[in-house]
């Protein structure tokens, strides 16, 4: 009996969430006329990839809008051929954010740098209408929620009802992550010897409290993360042991930033702040 209420529980529990999801992307529609009051930027796009797919699809989804986009894409074996233009590098066998100082070492000095997983799932529109909205919020560091039914490992990072965005003291490493040029004068290069990348986000809240740089989360431009679970490409307790190791010696916020709600909810699309267009 008991286990038949569990189970019962948990349907219910998804049924819920699917249906949370209908009702937030019904909600985010208001996006579908957003007025863009700020000029294209420059972005780079940089990401570590296995498989072609569903990388390929994000870059054709990145370079579709307005902005001036240059893909900088890393691959761990061989290019494909769908993925020539688009990479930089490849046979890469370092962790990460190592992999991703090889790509952004001569990138130049874009407006936005944008990191992307090569299993994340964006809705179209993405880029424009996500540095339109971090302009008019002057979010330095940015990015999308996850849909419920994502692998999200922090809960202040799953979408909320209802919502356009929310202030947060906390931005993932992953699996989407837009970086103003100011915030990546400070957050740039990345640690050299941190192979998985656990931690660096809490150095990051850090960082950004520090230089008085804002960060949030955009619910309205949910992505679907959903294809590997966390952690499934390498050893959880080896990156968990690196992660502590490495918060050990550098200044960080601490790991009750990524849970809970963030702070200001937006449940309309903001109005510009009057900030300068660039960082």
């Amino acid at each position: 009996m008991g286990v038949r209420i569990r189970t019962r529980g948990y349907g219910i529990k998804r049924a819920a969430r699917r249906v949370a999801e209908r009702v937030d992307d019904a909600y985010a529609r208001v996006l579908a006329g957003l007025t863009f009051r700020t000029p294209p930027s420059s972005v780079v796009v940089v990401g570590i990839y296995r498989d072609p797919e569903p990388i390929a699809s994000a870059a054709r989804e990145l370079r579709a809008g307005r902005h001036h986009v240059e893909m900088r894409l890393g691959a761990m074996g061989d290019t494909p051929r769908e993925l020539l233009d688009d990479t930089a590098a490849d046979h890469l066998t370092a962790g990460k954010f190592q992999n991703l100082n090889v790509l952004t070492d001569d990138m130049g000095d874009p407006d936005w740098l944008v990191i992307i997983d090569d299993d994340v799932v964006m809705p179209r529109g993405f880029l424009d209408r996500a540095i339109e909205l971090c302009e008019r919020l002057d979010l330095a560091l940015a990015q999308p929620a996850q849909t419920r039914q994502s692998n999200a490992n922090w809960p202040l990072t799953k979408r909320r009802l209802l919502t356009v965005a929310r202030m947060t003291d906390f931005v993932e490493i992953g699996p989407v992550t837009l970086i103003r040029r100011d915030a990546m004068q400070i957050l740039l290069p990345f640690p050299a010897d941190l192979r998985y990348g656990w931690g660096l986000d809490f150095h990051w809240a850090q960082q950004m409290k520090d230089a008085g740089l804002r960060m949030g989360v955009i619910d309205a431009l949910a992505v679907v993360h959903a294809s590997r679970k966390v952690a499934s490409t390498y050893s959880w307790d080896v990156a968990q042991e690196e992660g502590t190791a490495y918060l050990a010696g550098v200044p960080h916020l601490p790991k009750d930033v990524a849970e809970g709600d963030g702070g200001t909810r937006y449940r309309l699309v903001p109005r510009p702040t009057g900030r300068p267009s660039r960082g």
